[in-house]
């Protein structure tokens, strides 16, 4: 401190004493001025990394949510994917997964059905059992794996 407040040329007690007190008056303003711009630069920092953070969690969570709510209003739609740059990649994969799994799942609860109602058409003019214990039952299992 007593370099940057003195002019560098102090050789005698002095000097040295005059810079000491010119260096003790200068302090506390010096001190201030430090401590603002130190204390502004990490405001500053954390607000720029949270802001980055945000964008990479919170976006990808608003997508998610805006893709359940697709799968709600409209049904099974494909959902739209996150960036790469983002995170909750393992997240995204398991929601796709879990998408495609209920996709699967629909889609073998549609063939049961279809089944039922092809056993069900020969029943009414013919009492054949087996045809419809088989398609209930394939219902059944179906309806058990749809059920989350």
């Amino acid at each position: 401190m007593l370099i940057l407040v003195s002019d560098g040329k102090a050789s005698g007690y002095r000097q040295i004493i005059s810079a000491f007190a010119l260096s003790k008056v200068s302090l506390g303003p010096a001190m201030l001025v430090f401590g603002f711009a130190l204390v502004s630069f990490a405001g500053i920092t954390a607000w720029l990394f949270s802001i980055y953070a945000s964008f990479r969690i919170a976006g990808p969570l608003y997508r998610i949510s805006r893709n359940l709510e697709l799968l709600i209003d409209h049904g099974l739609v494909a959902p739209l994917p996150i960036r790469h740059t983002d995170s909750l990649q393992l997240e995204w994969e398991d929601f796709e997964a879990s998408v495609s799994a209920l996709r699967a799942q629909h889609e073998a609860l549609k063939q049961a059905l279809g089944e039922v109602e092809n056993a069900l058409a020969p029943i009414s003019e013919a009492e054949d059992s087996t045809a419809l214990a088989t398609g209930i039952a394939r219902l059944k299992k179906a309806e058990q794996l749809v059920n989350l």
